[in-house]
């Protein structure tokens, strides 16, 4: 069985802010507290991956800097790597394809639209989740799936379970705060 969870980058600010590329614009306030909270309910849930995948921009690298702070004692591996930044879903399943096989987990930390566009695609036709990430994959999102799958490989549009599916907002209040 192989485990994929997606996390969408938290809020991030300075999007009408013509002297910041893109690539570098940080976190909003929102954001800056979002991560560490989704971070917390990763860790109140046990999901640890074996690997983090990760967009090298600052609003991702942000979110997983302060979500792993809070989710792990002993973060996971981690690959920052510019080919998920702006990447589809194509590129995105092509990206956990070619992961190592002794990883059961990969945790891939990301933008939309990519990263909503594979989480549909990933999901099993027909179902209510399935149409829940159609509707939207708001910032510092989470959703987990697990493959009847023994290779990367071996991963297939339409076969993943959701496990897990959390927002910020549909986090009960205070959970995951210390």
């Amino acid at each position: 069985m192989k485990t994929v969870t997606l996390f969408r980058h938290a809020k991030s600010g300075d999007k009408d802010n013509p002297n910041i590329d893109d690539f570098d614009r940080p976190l909003s306030d929102r954001g800056l507290k979002a991560a560490p909270k989704m971070g917390a309910a990763l860790r109140d849930r046990g999901v640890r991956p074996d690997l983090v995948l990760c967009s090298p921009s600052v609003r991702t690298s942000q979110t997983l800097t302060l979500a792993s702070a809070a989710a792990w004692d002993d973060p996971p591996k981690i690959d920052f790597d510019k080919k998920i930044y702006e990447a589809s879903e194509r590129t995105l399943l092509k990206l956990l394809r070619e992961c190592p096989e002794d990883a059961g987990h990969i945790m891939l930390v990301g933008h939309n639209p990519g990263l909503q566009d594979l989480a549909v695609s990933l999901a099993q036709p027909g179902s209510d989740e399935r149409h829940a990430l159609k509707e939207k994959l708001p910032t510092a999102a989470i959703v987990s799936f697990e493959f009847d799958a023994d290779a990367w490989n071996d991963l297939e549009p339409g076969t993943g379970r959701v496990r897990l599916f959390l927002t910020p907002n549909t986090l009960p209040h205070g959970q995951g705060q210390e």
